[in-house]
């Protein structure tokens, strides 16, 4: 996430002339843009901004991810056009050299063999518009694809068949050890996060997540219609209450 390697920029690179380069040159001018302690000016570094809220986003509740997807993908969607205007900046510098005539270029010649074009002999030979017409799968391409990122993590299928047997067993009567398991589950799941309170926040939701998607059929109904009209949250020990009593009360 933080070398901004999103399936979307993938194809992208892919596709675009000098994809590499243009994602490289972009990647230069961003990491300016980071902490003083690197060299940038401290403004924003955008690769970094998407990965670290991705990293949030498992943490939050419904509303703050609603609002947290929409800022990763507007972020990722201009992330995409910085790398889409620079293909567009290499192929204009190829293109303006290329119609600089053989007279000029022998002027300004130097030893090494190189040509030294002054700018004001160059000539801007094809516009961002019209560059993006000639591309414009392009604009398909981000709107389709800026959403395209794993925003849960998946349970381990062994893991989710056992919690299923369980629940569909007798949910009521192994209700302790389907906890005990969703947490065991979760702890292998979210390993990778270092210790703390992002850690159990993450362990928690997706504690709650799971019992919710383990609740017998009815009453899973009830509740997430209790939750849709705000009569209660999606909340484990919520849930749990609720997945006891069954539709009695709901």
């Amino acid at each position: 996430l933080f070398r901004g390697e999103f399936d979307v920029v993938k194809e992208l690179v892919a596709s675009l002339k000098n994809g590499v380069a243009a994602k490289n040159v972009t990647d230069k001018v961003i990491d300016k843009n980071g902490t003083p302690k690197t060299g940038g000016t401290g403004i924003k570094q955008l690769r970094e901004n998407i990965a670290e809220s991705k990293l949030s986003y498992e943490i939050m509740d419904d509303a703050a991810q609603a609002f947290l997807k929409s800022k990763i993908m507007d972020n990722i969607h201009k992330y995409y056009y910085l790398i889409v205007f620079g293909g567009y900046m290499l192929e204009a510098a190829e293109l303006a050299r290329d119609a600089v005539s053989d007279e000029i270029k022998a002027e300004v010649t130097l030893k090494s063999g190189k040509c030294a074009i002054p700018a004001n002999k160059l000539k801007l030979v094809k516009t961002f518009t019209q560059f993006m017409e000639e591309n414009a799968n392009l604009r398909g391409l981000i709107e389709t694809g800026k959403g395209n990122l794993q925003w849960e993590r998946d349970i381990p299928p062994a893991a989710l068949s056992n919690l299923e047997s369980l629940a569909a067993k007798d949910f009521k009567g192994n209700m302790g050890q389907i906890i005990h398991d969703i947490y065991q589950t979760a702890h292998v799941m979210f390993g990778d996060m270092p210790q703390g309170d992002h850690k159990k926040r993450a362990k928690y939701r997706f504690a709650s997540k799971t019992m919710m998607r383990l609740l017998p059929a009815n009453t899973q109904t009830a509740v997430e219609s209790l939750i849709e009209s705000k009569k209660m949250t999606l909340d484990l020990y919520e849930i749990i209450s609720r997945g006891r009593q069954g539709t009695q009360g709901i």
